[in-house]
């Protein structure tokens, strides 16, 4: 689950379920999302919630800064069942870490210096999940880090964290949605979902 990022955790305006019938589901979907994380150790948690599903050995090293980007255009069916291509750049700067060559085993589990980048694409459905909101459930997931060899798949149904309510937030209203009633400093996102049926 943790290996896979299929945009992270793109958030966006949040209105009830109830009013996401399964014909506004069907057509494209663009999300973008953009969050930073200077670490501490009191953002930390913070940090996790932004990023998640994925985690980063690197929320356990206070200084360090985290930027991840993630763009993914999503084709769904009345049904909402989806297919997603999408690219994520993560960069990591971490005071005396080395830079890795980019892979699943590196990226997610070593703590490194410079930027990596993934390509994929993937299936899934929009079901309720934990914004309270319908999210896309990545069900698989396959692609590649640039300047690698290593191809990366998963299976399985993963809650992505992205409503599929179209709309923009910023830090604190995305945060909101976990509970996060306060923006620890060092922690900013912009997360935007457009949708076109």
């Amino acid at each position: 689950m943790r290996r896979y990022l299929a945009l992270l955790v793109l958030v966006v305006t949040a209105r009830p379920p109830a009013h996401a019938n399964a014909e506004s589901l069907a057509g494209r979907w663009h999300l973008v999302f953009y969050g930073k994380c200077v670490l501490t150790a009191t953002n930390a948690h913070a940090c996790g919630v932004l990023q998640a599903p994925a985690w980063f050995a690197v929320y356990s090293h206070p200084g360090a800064t985290l930027v991840v980007r993630g763009l993914g255009d999503y084709r769904a069916d009345s049904r909402g069942r989806y297919t997603v291509r999408f690219v994520t750049t993560i960069t990591e700067h971490v005071p005396g870490a080395r830079p890795i060559s980019c892979a699943n085993s590196t990226v997610f589990d070593e703590v490194w210096n410079g930027t990596c980048r993934e390509i994929g694409t993937g299936h899934g459905r929009i079901a309720p999940g934990a914004t309270g909101m319908d999210d896309f459930w990545q069900t698989d997931t396959q692609g590649y880090w640039t300047g690698s060899h290593e191809p990366f798949a998963t299976s399985g149904a993963t809650d992505t964290f992205n409503p599929a309510c179209p709309g923009r937030l910023g830090t604190a209203a995305f945060l909101r949605l976990f509970g996060i009633r306060h923006v620890p400093s060092g922690i900013e996102a912009q997360l935007v979902l457009t949708h076109h049926p």
